[in-house]
């Protein structure tokens, strides 16, 4: 794919969340608030995970689960 287009499509993913609030202790993330708009963003969190990698996972879910829909949109 362009890299247009990638840039585009993880910045989709990435507005798919809200991250509300972050708790850490000694610099490892305990726990995290995060708002979403589908059922498939749900326990996007794990133990020590950063803010840029649940970013990254729902860009991956966003990604994956609309790869046929945005091959359609965007064939030549």
């Amino acid at each position: 794919m362009k890299i247009k287009l990638l840039r585009k499509l993880r910045k989709i993913g990435r507005n798919k969340i809200t991250i509300h609030s972050i708790t850490t202790t000694d610099g490892c993330t305990t726990g995290l608030s995060y708002g979403y708009s589908g059922s498939e963003y749900k326990n996007l969190f794990n133990f020590g995970d950063t803010k840029e990698e649940i970013y990254r996972k729902a860009e991956r879910i966003y990604i994956n689960t609309n790869i046929d829909k945005i091959r359609k949109k965007y064939k030549k």
